[in-house]
């Protein structure tokens, strides 16, 4: 299915030096990816009944904001609640 010549190619593409015994163990990686991917494709979604969820929006918890009271960025040059930085001249 996939050859090490086009794992080959794709190693210089992403630039990285592949040896031989790399090569070989991509190339088997990559058959494996390939054909886990075919056996997704194969699953007949129509037929599948699409999840619910169980819980309802209400149950979930309050979206209420909380004010932080420590210095976040943990810096000392604050100035009318903005971090001071220094003078670039």
């Amino acid at each position: 299915m996939v050859t090490k010549d086009e794992i080959k190619h794709l190693g210089w593409l992403s630039r990285i030096e592949l040896s031989d015994d790399e090569l070989d163990r991509y190339t088997s990686q990559i058959e494996q990816i390939i054909a886990y991917l075919d056996m997704l494709d194969r699953i007949e979604l129509e037929k599948a009944e699409p999840i619910k969820a169980r819980k309802k929006f209400a149950d979930l918890r309050p979206d209420e904001s909380h004010a932080f009271g420590a210095d976040a960025l943990g810096t000392k040059n604050r100035k009318d609640g903005f971090v001071k930085g220094p003078r670039m001249v």
